[in-house]
């Protein structure tokens, strides 16, 4: 049964999509009342693809429980849940678990005959799958350029210059550990300043890694919000640890040191959570934003989805943080291999959506200078992959422009927590230390993410007026082009956090307000008084490099021209959307609206051809000459369609080794560990449950 998953190519997917959906309208036909063709027909667009597998499939997998014949569903409605539904949906033997706030919908356990009863009616807009969601000056403060921005004091302990004070980033991971050296503020007390457990309530998550643990060894979910797994913390570190003393004087300092953290424990002792588990998170760091101050929010996490990020519950749930106001930094994913050749088309949910910051992984062969660089083999690339089906059954695939950007993510040290199950399992990352002195590194663009996260709180210390979009812009105008790395490889390039926090610096500190009050308009000034644009050239550990001078708009829009911060844009406001030709405002189109004020250099779509492989050089090159550039909306990307010896694009579900995980199910974020140990590789969670059979020797 293995062997015949790994090897599936294309042409037997999509035979296989046709069969599941015969098997729906058969199992239709048994199950439900009779009803026209019409309807069904409805009812069946409005499951995801995974869902739809889950009607006819014996798989045990963690939202569809064969032996109840029940899957865990995520409804979302069109407009609030009414009670009409959630009387359907008992009446229908289902169960609500949980209702959420950041989207229309709610999470239920629903016989699987009743699945598409509940999507016929008018009120339910689409259905989806409840996927599993998984993990997947110090070095760090020097190659990033934050060690320029600040100087430590050691006989007060503190520092002068940016580190984070005053802004508090969320991390929405398996926990951290509070007690840990790393995360002591001035006074000695914990800069972990709240938490909340939102995983050990998943019951239904227990029971699934219970029937992994005859095979797999796994424990049950731990019942307090230590870090039992270890990644949480080690992410945190990344963002805002504080040591500058360990390792002989070098430090394991991350970019942000004096931030506040908030523990927002979405993934268990396992690193295992369901994306219900990461939107009741999301749901949480926005109802608590302006009491626990949270102003960044880290996702190193990703799910797996074929479905379109228009839909996707999880990127809306992202979409509401942000149009709250919240940056939010997402992993890409660590997909960027497939049976030994680079594979296109890898980026994981919700670091799909638009609105977020997506990051990738770069190497920096622990090295402080900037000039040996590398987007590491494990790193996600784009373009997006997810999609819609249309009523004749053609796809329409979302092909954004991502990772945004990419930032130091390969052995990377930082905390360990006390008894984590990775450094038990894997003693060979622990470097040094132990209990609340203990570190270890990892590997991934889980680790890179963090980074830019702790980035993004010195930008909003250095100017608390900037919305998200607006922070996005700024990272990835002020990056530096990596040798030989095209556009959906490295983004727009490599975290250059001194040249973001000088041009942050110069900006007006009430553009936030002016956009929530809407006394801003395109081509309004956005310089501070008597301000001027800096020079748009940065020295890092004695070498100087040029920034990229570009950004991505909507994932479907290269902007450039210094005009883009001299001036308002419409996309900087965090409740627009604008993706191609499509402007909407929660979800709502907006027609006729101005969107670049004049100067603003379009290197937008000329004649429909692909220009996503451009290296970011020529890009920058030919943006600085005032030129255009070929791009987007015309990507003839196909399904399984290879590119080049060495290169492939992978259908948005395949992924290591030859690994299929069939049309949506989902498997995720943080499983590459550290330079030389890649889990991902032979991970599967359905037909037979094999977990980690090898590991990968990969990136030195």
């Amino acid at each position: 049964m293995r062997t015949l998953a790994l090897c599936l190519c294309s042409s037997l997917r999509r035979a296989r999509s046709l069969v599941a959906l015969a098997m729906v309208l058969a199992l239709l036909s048994a199950t439900l009342l009779p009803r026209s063709s019409a309807q069904t027909s409805n009812a069946i667009n409005k499951l995801s693809v995974a869902l739809q597998q889950a009607l006819t499939s014996n798989d045990a997998l963690v939202w569809s429980s064969p032996s109840r014949q029940t899957v865990r569903a995520l409804i979302q409605t069109n407009g609030s849940v009414s009670s009409s539904l959630r009387l359907a949906i008992t009446a229908a033997g289902g169960t609500i678990v949980r209702q959420f706030t950041s989207i229309n919908g709610l999470l239920a356990e629903l016989p699987k005959s009743k699945v598409l009863s509940i999507a016929g009616r008018t009120d339910v807009e689409r259905i989806s799958a409840d996927h599993l969601a998984e993990q997947s000056a110090s070095h760090l403060e020097t190659a990033t350029g934050a060690d320029l921005l600040r100087t430590y004091k050691p006989l007060t302990a503190s520092f002068s210059g940016l580190d984070g004070s005053g802004v508090g980033i969320a991390i929405l991971d398996s926990g951290i550990m509070s007690s840990h050296n790393e995360f002591a503020g001035l006074l000695g007390l914990s800069r972990v300043t709240a938490s909340t457990d939102i995983v050990s309530s998943n019951t239904n998550l227990a029971v699934f890694e219970s029937l992994l643990g005859v095979l797999g060894g796994l424990l049950p979910i731990l019942s307090t919000n230590k870090d039992g797994y270890g990644h949480g913390s080690h992410v945190a570190a990344a963002a805002a640890g504080r040591n500058p003393s360990s390792n002989s004087n070098r430090g394991y300092e991350g970019i942000a040191p004096n931030a506040n953290l908030i523990d927002v424990r979405v993934l268990d002792g396992r690193g295992l959570g369901q994306a219900s588990d990461v939107i009741a998170g999301i749901d949480w760091v926005i109802a608590n934003r302006a009491a626990k101050n949270i102003q960044v929010m880290n996702l190193s996490l990703g799910a797996a989805s074929t479905e379109s990020y228009v839909t996707d519950p999880l990127c809306r749930a992202v979409r509401q943080a942000v149009a709250a106001g919240i940056t939010v930094v997402a992993a890409g994913g660590n997909y960027g291999q497939l049976s030994g050749l680079e594979a296109y088309g890898t980026i994981t949910a919700p670091g799909n959506d638009p609105t977020v910051i997506t990051v990738g992984a770069a190497n920096t062969h622990q090295t402080d200078g900037r000039g040996d660089e590398s987007i590491t083999y494990f790193s996600s690339r784009g373009p997006t992959r997810s999609h819609t089906t249309d009523s004749s059954g053609v796809k329409h695939y979302d092909n954004l422009l991502k990772p945004d950007l990419v930032a130091p993510g390969n052995r990377i040290v930082a905390a360990e927590s006390k008894d984590c199950w990775l450094a038990d399992n894997y003693p060979q990352l622990h470097i040094s230390g132990s209990g609340t002195a203990a570190f270890m590194q990892l590997s991934g663009t889980s680790i890179a993410s963090p980074v830019v996260a702790g980035a993004v709180a010195l930008l909003l210390q250095k100017n608390p007026g900037l919305t998200p979009p607006l922070v996005k812009a700024i990272l990835q105008y002020t990056a530096q082009q990596m040798a030989n790395a095209n556009l959906v490889q490295q983004g727009a390039g490599l975290l250059n956090v001194e040249g973001a926090t000088r041009l942050a610096g110069v900006l007006r500190t009430d553009i936030a307000q002016a956009v929530s009050q809407g006394t801003i308009n395109v081509g309004d000034t956005l310089l501070a008084r008597n301000a001027v644009m800096p020079a748009t050239v940065t020295t890092v550990a004695g070498q100087s490099f040029a920034w990229g001078g570009y950004v991505t708009a909507g994932g479907s829009h290269v902007l450039g021209g210094q005009n883009l911060f001299k001036r308002y844009q419409a996309f900087y406001d965090p409740s627009l959307v604008w993706v191609r030709t499509h402007v909407s405002i929660d979800e709502v189109p907006v027609l006729n609206t101005p969107l670049l004020s004049a100067g603003v250099i379009d290197a937008d779509v000329l004649a429909g051809t692909s220009s996503v492989f451009i290296s970011g050089t020529a890009l920058a090159n030919g943006i600085a000459a005032g030129q255009g550039m070929t791009l987007a909306e015309g990507m003839t990307l196909a399904e399984g369609f290879l590119l080049a010896n060495g290169m492939v694009l992978s259908e948005g579900m395949t992924l290591a080794e030859g690994m299929t995980l069939a049309e949506g199910f989902l498997l995720a974020n943080g499983m590459t560990l550290a330079e030389g140990m890649t889990l991902a590789e032979g991970f599967l969670l359905a037909n037979g449950m094999t977990l980690a059979e090898s590991t990968n020797l990969g990136e030195q």
